[in-house]
């Protein structure tokens, strides 16, 4: 059974996304022995980019899953412009406003009904709505992705989040009206960025100076993480899940006997941002082949410390910044027009 992962270039500027396809089964035979998902679409640039790919190089206009992982427009808009010209048969994403009675009690205007805060909560995430939406009319089914939903064969496993820890995040969503208890840090909120001069450190091999107090906002971590074991091989997309949620799948994982220390194919979580990785949980999560979506002409990411903590532990690490990236197994159909990628060094300084 052959693979093939598809990382769309997302942003030409500074701004990043993801947008990533991929399919596995009996690439050069008929499309019935084939399966086709599409995770996250990025910008509607990149939607467009991912339609045109899907139909050029899987030479189809079926999905077979669509995953959006989170509701960050820059995951979102593009999967409304795939669900809109492909023909998807499930859609793989979390409906935050079904929630509303499960999280009333958290917010302190009570005067808020179950059906008030639903309609606010869907205004509030205008994007993942209008996506929910496009689905609905277009017949697709829709299937929430919680930890433990998977295909009949596991060939596809949601390892996070959990129905229970992500409506506790759902609390704490930047546009979620404010609730009693949150935003104060027991869940992570916003992050505020500030712009400030660089300072370098040195790191070699042996010294990494990468930590674990790394935090990111309440969507983010309710990013779904999904494990894909293609021939025995593992291929993890973690959206832009933070430390504290990829250590909860790694403990599922765990759980299911599932090492993730053997992955053939790592999707490095939010652009490579260091306050989405730390040693703990890298050391759980080890890849030979690491590909981190950036865009192109985006200073910040991917972090040097987290690259240099990528490679200390084994991966080749690819980063897109404008160009797409193809990671694929021995037997897949040979694409004339892709030529080999340069990895990402090794650095001898790293931002403090």
């Amino acid at each position: 059974m052959a693979y093939e992962v598809d990382m769309m270039a997302v942003g030409e500027a500074s701004r990043s996304g993801d947008a990533i396809a991929l399919r596995f089964g009996n690439l050069a035979g008929r499309r019935d022995e084939q399966t086709i998902v599409i995770i996250d679409g990025g910008t509607k640039d990149s939607g467009e980019k991912l339609v045109s790919h899907i139909k050029t190089y899987y030479s189809t206009d079926t999905v077979d899953f669509v995953i959006a992982t989170h509701p960050d427009c820059d995951h979102v808009n593009g999967l409304k412009v795939v669900v809109e010209n492909l023909r998807v048969n499930t859609l793989l994403m979390h409906q935050p406003w079904n929630h509303a009675a499960d999280v009333k009690r958290d917010f302190r205007d009570h005067r808020l009904t179950i059906t008030g805060l639903s309609s606010k909560l869907e205004r509030a995430l205008a994007d993942a709505s209008e996506l929910e939406d496009i689905a609905t009319r277009k017949g697709v089914k829709i299937i929430e992705p919680f930890a433990g939903a998977a295909t009949a064969d596991k060939t596809i496993h949601v390892l996070a989040p959990t129905e229970g820890y992500y409506c506790g995040l759902l609390c704490d969503f930047r546009k979620t009206p404010t609730a009693r208890g949150f935003g104060s840090g027991l869940f992570t909120g916003t992050m505020t960025a500030v712009r400030e001069a660089v300072k370098w450190v040195m790191e070699t091999m042996q010294i990494e100076t990468l930590d674990d107090s790394g935090t990111t906002s309440a969507e983010n971590n309710s990013s779904v993480i999904v494990l894909f074991t293609i021939n025995g091989e593992k291929l993890l997309f973690t959206g832009d899940a933070g430390i504290d949620a990829l250590m909860r799948a790694a403990d599922y994982a765990e759980s299911l006997s599932i090492p993730l220390t053997d992955l053939r194919f790592l999707d490095v979580p939010h652009h490579g941002s260091r306050r989405n990785a730390g040693p703990k949980i890298l050391n759980r999560m080890k890849a030979k082949t690491a590909f981190i979506s950036v865009a192109a002409k985006c200073e910040k990411h991917p972090s040097k410390k987290v690259v240099n903590a990528l490679i200390r532990r084994g991966a080749t690490v690819y980063s897109t910044q404008g160009i797409d990236m193809w990671h694929h197994s021995a037997d897949a159909p040979a694409r004339s027009a892709y030529s080999a990628a340069t990895p990402l060094p090794f650095n001898d300084y790293v931002e403090e």
